[in-house]
């Protein structure tokens, strides 16, 4: 024990990949879903320097590791796991910068790694271990005194950092306004706005245009993703019927498929997809201008129906707190071992839920605290950050809404266990 604890990154390192090695032996599969196509489609693409023709269904970020690997997808998946490895001794780093005792950040670190829908998604053809690990690099430089310290080389490292991000998925952009904005709060005079941090914004700013730019050019229309209209779409599920006359013929589709996947106990938040060969067959779009049209016909849905819009936001807000996990279960190479696992992230999912809804209820604390000593404390930041994502997923789509929140996860648990480690200093204090 004492040797576990005197050499903290060994340990972790060791046990990270070993963990890692007792799942891939059990498992033995590359799990693909109907994202995963689109990633691999643009990594073709990307091999061959030629993006001529593309709809422009996703952005690079993720595909270029791809494409870097020869399009292999085992090595893919190496690395992730070797990247989901990294991410272990950040999230440490990230504890000891919060002030955790050595012994504290193993253990919490450890038990984070522990989590099985961490390792399943790094077996998986999707971003979200990608993210999770920018996301937690990101805040490990936030977390050295950011906003106090004028080192441009960090600047640019968080610019990169930031702009990769925002590659992986466009949704991001609004990262690089808010940690500025952070700063501008923190540091306010009017020299601020010469200092070398603009190029937090301005680097991912350009890599978003950038991006659009391209699909513009391929597809016609300047986005960053031609998924957007369908994504909004989603967010009116619930009152698609209520369309002006001019979208009654996608509205009558769109409800149809709605009630049928009520009936057959369906994922209604999914229901645009298995209205799409419909759609695509009545209006006679393709998929980019498909796209174009439910936009149109979401946003004046939204404009005309607020209240219904508001009510499906929240429900939007509401899954953001779920818990997933991404694994093809059918497919364990050791069938015995498949139920055993399913009993441990079933477990592990309600550990993970009861801090998601701690760390719900200590936002209210934290504003509190915010409002009364007007201190930008790494608590407060590391929030605000969470917050704002959780709202603007819910006000942009409807459906797989805890993948948004899985990069943030270790954060949230970490912000929970400040809070308690705070509470119990303060009456320990008191006694």
């Amino acid at each position: 024990m004492k040797f576990l604890f005197h050499n903290p990154l060994k340990t972790l390192l060791v046990w990270a990949i070993l963990y890692r090695t007792i799942i891939v032996f059990f498992y033995q599969h590359i799990s693909i879903f109907p994202d995963s196509e689109g990633y691999v489609t643009l990594a073709r693409l990307l091999s061959d320097s030629n993006l001529s023709g593309y709809e422009g269904m996703r952005s690079p970020g993720y595909p270029l590791l791809l494409t870097l690997l020869n399009n292999n997808q085992h090595l893919l998946i190496g690395l992730q796991l070797i990247i989901g490895v990294a991410n272990s001794l950040i999230v440490y780093r990230n504890l000891m910068l919060l002030k955790f005792s050595s012994r504290s950040a193993f253990i919490i670190a450890v038990l984070l790694d522990l989590l099985l829908h961490v390792v399943f998604y790094e077996t998986s053809i999707l971003t979200e271990s990608l993210t999770l690990f920018f996301t937690s690099l990101i805040f490990n430089v936030l977390l050295k005194d950011y906003f106090n310290k004028k080192v441009v080389k960090r600047d640019l490292l968080m610019a990169f950092l930031l702009s990769y991000l925002v590659l992986i998925k466009p949704f991001y952009i609004f990262l690089p306004f808010l940690i500025y904005g952070f700063f501008i709060l923190k540091n306010f005079n009017f020299g601020i706005f010469r200092s070398s941090k603009i190029i937090i914004v301005i680097f991912p700013l350009l890599t978003f245009l950038g991006w659009s730019y391209a699909n513009k050019i391929n597809t016609g229309y300047f986005v960053p993703t031609t998924f957007y209209g369908y994504n909004l779409s989603q967010n009116c599920v619930y009152f698609a019927e209520k369309a002006p006359p001019e979208y009654q013929q996608i509205s009558k589709i769109y409800v149809h498929h709605r009630q049928k996947t009520i009936q057959e106990g369906g994922n209604v938040a999914m229901t645009i997809w298995a209205a799409y060969n419909d759609l695509s067959k009545e209006t006679g779009l393709s998929f980019v201008d498909l796209s174009f049209k439910l936009n149109q016909f979401s946003t004046t849905l939204i404009k005309n129906n607020p209240a219904d819009y508001l009510k499906q936001v929240a429900l939007s807000w509401n899954d953001f707190w779920k818990t997933d996990i991404n694994w093809n279960a059918s497919e364990f190479k050791s069938k015995k071992s498949a139920p055993v696992f399913t009993w441990i992230w079933n477990m592990q999912h309600y550990f993970l839920r009861i801090f998601k809804i701690a760390f719900v209820f200590n936002i209210v604390l934290l504003l509190f605290s915010f409002f009364k000593d007007r201190h930008f404390s790494p608590e407060i930041i590391i929030t605000t950050i969470i917050v704002t994502t959780s709202l603007l997923q819910a006000f942009s789509t409807y459906g797989t809404n805890s993948r948004f929140s899985y990069p943030f996860e270790f954060m949230m648990v970490i912000v929970v266990l400040m809070q308690i480690k705070k509470i119990y200093g303060l009456r320990k204090k008191s006694i």
